[in-house]
This record gives structure tokens, C-alpha cells and sequence, in this order.
């Protein structure tokens, strides 16, 4: 078991090691760089004082900046343990207690991770009624999705992501009591290493900042962990069941029952 959970440690470290060098060329730092400024503005909305952001989205936390939540974590694999505002753990088992965080973010945790319905399963212990969770992930129903069956596994980043579509994201949620607020796809141009292309295909960007799931390689989803309200019985008090007769029978005692014979 233990050399099991070595392996499993080791094998996310790469995995994180790998996405973050993707983060710093082309076309991973512009897919980075879009991802950063849209979730920079959704976390304005986010209030609290426990945040959780599981995986790296470039070299610092800068896009969380204007997030009013007071403390702002980081759980990888890659940062040194000595580091503030740092923790060493897996996504599938958070070292926090349940019900003490009120935002989670994942950054393409999902994509990466042996049992993404253990992930899943650990933010919604971790977060408090009412609490937010942010996803991050890679488009399978879009260009990038074809050029990764194209690719087939060679060990590069990202055709390597399983590319769970947001579709079944919002199922997962759904069944684990979760209501989607927003959704949004990222990034829509092809996968390209040319920069000079890339620069050219600027022009196909809506004007919104997001795209479509056609040609975008990645996707947002902010969803809040529903509240179950449940309603005390009352000790000592039986309800009565409704009389069938409300008005009541008159008896024969009182001379208005006429005899028939």
C-alpha cells in the first residue's frame, strides 16, 4: 500500500510538472493566460475566509487577487512544503476537516486525477453549505478534442488530460447535490504552436471573452453546494387526521332521527 501511494504521489508530481512547463509556451500559456483572466473576475463573487485552489495555474496566485475570501491555499504536488499558503496533498484525500471551506477551485484536477469522482466527492465534503466550486477543464467536444484522439498517448501535455466534457461534469454535480450558476467555454482557437498564427487567429475571439464548444479548448463551471433544510418533528404532539364528518352525526338521543315503520 504504501509503495502503491508512492507511485500514485510521484506520478501526480510529473503530471503537475509537466501541465506547468505546457502553461509556459505556446499555445498552454495563451490557454493559461485566458483561463487567469476569467477566473480573476468570477472570484470577485466568492466571499468567505477559507479558499482552496487544487493545482497550479501559472507561477504565482496573482489571479486571485481581487478574491475577497481572506485565506487563499494552494494544494500541489510540485511547491515545497516550507512555502506559505502551500500544502503538499492529494486532491482524493484533503487534509481539512469537513464543512470548513467555503470555495474550491480545481484547476484541471479532474483531468488528471485516477478517480475524478473521489475529487469530487472530497470538495463537496470540504466545503460548507452553500459553498462554491470552480472548474476547470479541457474541452473533449472541440478541435483539441479531435487532435488528442489524433495524438493518441505519447506522454504530452494535454493530450494526456482524460478531457471530461462539461456535460458529465454537470451530472456529477447534479447527483452530488450541486446547482451550476455559470458555465462557459475558453480559449477558441486551434491548438498551434506558431505564435505568429496564433496571433493572427485573434480575430476569431468573440467579443464576450468566451467561446464556443466547437473550437475551445477549455471550459469554466462555478457551482454551489445546495443547502438540505430539514424540518424537526415536534416529541410528544400526534397529528389528528381530519374527521370525515366535520359538522358530526346527530344522534337519536336528541328526538331529530325519525323511525321508519
Amino acid at each position: 500500500m504504501m509503495n502503491q501511494s508512492r507511485f500514485c504521489y510521484e506520478h501526480n508530481s510529473q503530471l503537475g510538472q509537466a501541465l506547468a512547463d505546457w502553461y509556459t509556451a505556446d499555445p498552454g500559456a495563451r490557454v493559461g493566460a485566458h483561463e487567469r483572466e476569467v477566473l480573476s473576475g468570477m472570484v470577485n463573487d466568492l466571499f468567505g475566509y477559507q479558499l482552496l485552489q487544487l493545482g497550479e495555474l501559472g507561477a504565482d496566485m496573482a489571479h486571485l487577487a481581487q478574491c475577497p475570501i481572506q485565506r487563499k491555499t494552494l494544494v500541489s504536488h510540485r511547491a515545497e512544503a516550507e512555502q506559505p499558503g502551500v500544502i503538499l496533498a492529494e486532491a482524493q484525500r484533503l487534509p481539512v476537516a469537513s464543512d470548513s471551506i467555503d470555495a474550491v477551485i480545481l484547476v484541471h484536477t479532474l483531468d488528471f486525477s485516477s478517480d475524478p469522482h473521489q475529487v469530487l466527492r472530497e470538495a463537496d465534503r470540504s466545503l460548507i453549505p452553500d459553498g462554491h466550486l470552480v472548474i476547470l477543464g479541457f474541452n473533449p467536444r472541440s478541435i483539441w478534442g479531435v487532435r488528442r484522439i489524433l495524438s493518441g498517448k505519447h506522454c504530452q501535455m494535454p493530450w494526456d488530460a482524460r478531457f471530461l466534457s462539461m456535460t458529465r461534469i454537470k451530472d456529477w454535480l447534479g447527483l452530488l447535490g450541486f446547482d451550476t450558476l455559470h458555465s462557459h467555454y475558453l480559449f477558441q482557437r486551434p491548438p498551434l504552436q506558431n505564435p505568429r498564427l496564433l496571433d493572427k487567429l485573434k480575430i476569431i475571439d468573440p467579443p464576450s471573452g468566451y467561446g464556443y464548444m466547437l473550437f475551445s479548448a477549455a471550459y469554466i463551471l462555478v457551482a454551489r453546494k445546495r443547502t438540505v433544510i430539514l424540518t424537526p418533528l415536534k416529541n410528544g404532539i400526534k397529528q389528528q387526521r381530519p374527521k370525515l364528518f366535520p359538522v358530526g352525526i346527530p344522534s337519536s338521543s336528541q328526538g331529530n332521527v325519525r323511525r321508519v315503520g
